[in-house]
Formats: structure tokens, sequence, C-alpha cells
């Protein structure tokens, strides 16, 4: 057997619940997102290791001095996305949203990537766990705790 021959991946004991990773594939590309739940053996018709991942989309965009409080709302609003992704479709950062799992009801979330859900309902969870997240990233900042990674996740990547 020669070195290039991929051998079956074990247990990815580094990608865990709270671990910070970036999309590398599909409309997603580029994007931060935090990983919910691991599925190591996949999940349903999924037979491939995956992920639950929920990931900003939208990230808050800059303000300016000059600016009317409801153009300041409005830039300072987050869209943030709900995925199951393949592990060679992500990869994994240095950081960790430690607080992950207590802002997203991670059974919520796998509820909502069902295919027979409402339109509406997801709409409104993305809202509620944008909401949440927003709150985390502008108190973390202020208290200046873990703020470097915090803002990061929240930064647009350019590349």
């Amino acid at each position: 057997m020669s070195g290039n021959a991929s051998a079956p991946a074990g247990p990815r004991r580094f990608i865990k619940a709270g671990t910070v990773v970036l999309c590398l594939r599909g409309r997603h590309a580029g994007k931060k997102a935090v990983v919910l739940k691991t599925h190591e053996g996949g999940m349903g018709s999924k037979k491939f290791p995956c992920a639950t991942v929920v990931g900003v989309q939208r990230p808050p965009r800059q303000v300016k001095r000059g600016m009317s409080q409801s153009v300041i709302k409005k830039k300072q609003k987050v869209k943030v996305f709900f995925k199951h992704v393949n592990y060679t479709h992500f990869m994994p950062t240095r950081y960790s949203f430690t607080n992950a799992t207590q802002l997203v009801n991670v059974g919520e979330v796998e509820e909502l990537l069902k295919k027979d859900v409402a339109r509406t309902e997801k709409k409104a969870k993305r809202k509620e766990v944008a909401k949440a997240f927003q709150e985390h990233v502008q108190k973390s900042a202020a208290t200046n705790e873990k703020a470097a990674g915090a803002k990061w996740f929240m930064a647009r990547l350019k590349f």
C-alpha cells in the first residue's frame, strides 16, 4: 500500500462541540461556523462522517460616526445558517466557541434541518440564534474575555 492511498479515518478527537471551523465548499464556502454536534459514523442516508454546524452567513458591517441609529441597527444585524457538513468540507481552527451549545439547542437545530419543516420556523430560529450570537460577542468584547476570538468569529473573512 503506497502513502497516497486513503486509509479509513478514525475518530477525529479534535473536532468536538464548540470548535470553530471554516467552510470550504458549497454555498457557504469561506464562512465561519461552530460545530454543535458530530456524527462520526454518519447519519441516516449520509454514510460519511459529518457535523451539525451553525455559522455566520452575513457578519455585522462597519459602523461610522455620522450614521443614524436606524442605519447602525440595520448594519449590526447578523444572519446565520444551519447545516450538516461533511468533515472533508471544513477546516477546523484553533478557536473554540465555549458557549455554543448553551446558546443554541442542538435538538431544535437537528429538527429544523429535516426536509418537512416550514420555512417560517427555520427563519424564526435563525433570527433567534443570530441575536444570541450577537449579544454573546458584544458581551465578550466588552469584558475583553477572549475578545480576539469572538471578534474574529464575527469578522468577514478576506481572501
